[in-house]
């Protein structure tokens, strides 16, 4: 038995669209029936030291109470352990913070209901529990944060102790840390840090991490920042990383987007290349692009609309596919 980590969202910088203080409430469905669990809190982006107060946890008529504290720019704090009822099919997490610089949005798969003043919820990350299982880190974009894949696997696999945990932000690169607006603040990366800063934070905030899936690549691609070179470089080094700290790694292919906005044929010849070089130098390798293309685009049963992203029957697909390879003996 190990505090691992059972549930995780990706922070990314949010100053620019939220509040100096938050009032939080967040109803999640029960991830495994445990009876104590720590909260994890993180201000990965944050330029400011941010506050959190009045934290309670509750599970029927068990409400926990946790003492004020505070966390640095860049610093991560894990409360103590708190009792909570197995039985409990919701948990309840309430709190309010300032201020409010990192967070993300309240689309979570496990999220039943919230309340609070604005659309993102700041300072949470990670919950984590005392457990005979191993987490899972999915670290990706777009493709990853809406949860078509990683969603189906969570619920068949939590079962066997197998906790995957959903890093994906939207509008992530691989190469670089980005936003939506020029901004170079970190309190103001919405699209997050480069992918090599975000994995070494990802493994210092979750525990018990057995395997980190790399699915990143396709904003560099439709931005035109991307070649093979650079591609394997950085491959390289999240690579090197997860094996300085002893965890595995399962990379992924680069799916079709041509239509795109972006997206063209010469963008098209660099992504099979690259899906070429991933396939024939490593055994560590999902071919999603195998699972969802069809004559270098996305396949209309799979495609949501906009010829990039997955639509829930991609998913599935995918999950479908890449579900054995987590519980042994399927």
């Amino acid at each position: 038995m190990s505090w691992t980590t059972i549930w995780s969202h990706a922070q990314r910088g949010i100053a620019q669209y939220s509040k100096s203080n938050s009032s939080v409430q967040i109803v999640m469905r029960q991830i495994t029936s445990v009876d104590e669990i720590r909260l994890v809190f993180a201000n990965e982006y944050g330029k400011q030291t941010q506050h959190v107060q009045n934290l309670s946890f509750q599970t029927n008529e068990c409400c926990q109470s946790i003492p004020d504290f505070c966390i640095s720019p860049g610093a991560i704090y894990r409360t103590k352990a708190v009792s909570i009822d197995p039985q409990a099919k919701k948990w309840q997490i309430s709190f309010e913070t300032k201020p409010t610089e990192s967070g993300f949005a309240y689309s979570d798969a496990d999220f039943l209901a919230r309340t609070g003043e604005h659309d993102f919820c700041s300072g949470l990350i990670a919950i984590e529990a005392e457990t005979a299982g191993e987490c899972i880190i999915a670290l990706g974009d777009s493709l990853t944060e809406g949860a078509t894949w990683t969603a189906p696997i969570q619920r068949k696999i939590r079962r066997e102790n197998i906790f995957l945990v959903n890093q994906g932000i939207n509008g992530s690169c691989l190469l670089k840390s980005s936003s939506d607006r020029s901004l170079e603040k970190a309190n103001s990366l919405f699209y997050g840090y480069d992918s090599v800063t975000r994995l070494k934070f990802c493994l210092a905030c979750h525990s018990n991490v057995s395997k980190v899936i790399l699915f990143l690549g396709s904003n560099d691609l439709i931005n035109g920042e991307l070649t093979l070179a650079n591609f394997q470089k950085m491959i390289k080094n999240l690579i090197e990383l997860c094996r300085d700290h002893n965890v595995a790694y399962q990379l992924c292919t680069l799916t079709p987007s041509l239509g795109y906005p972006g997206m063209d044929q010469s963008k098209e010849i660099l992504r099979r290349e690259i899906n070429r070089w991933l396939v024939a130098n490593y055994n560590e390798v999902w071919d999603f692009s195998a699972i969802v293309e069809e004559h270098d685009h996305l396949r209309t049963i799979y495609d949501s609309g906009d010829h990039l992203h997955f639509n829930a029957a991609a998913g599935l697909a995918i999950a479908r596919q890449i579900s054995s390879d987590f519980v042994k003996g399927e």
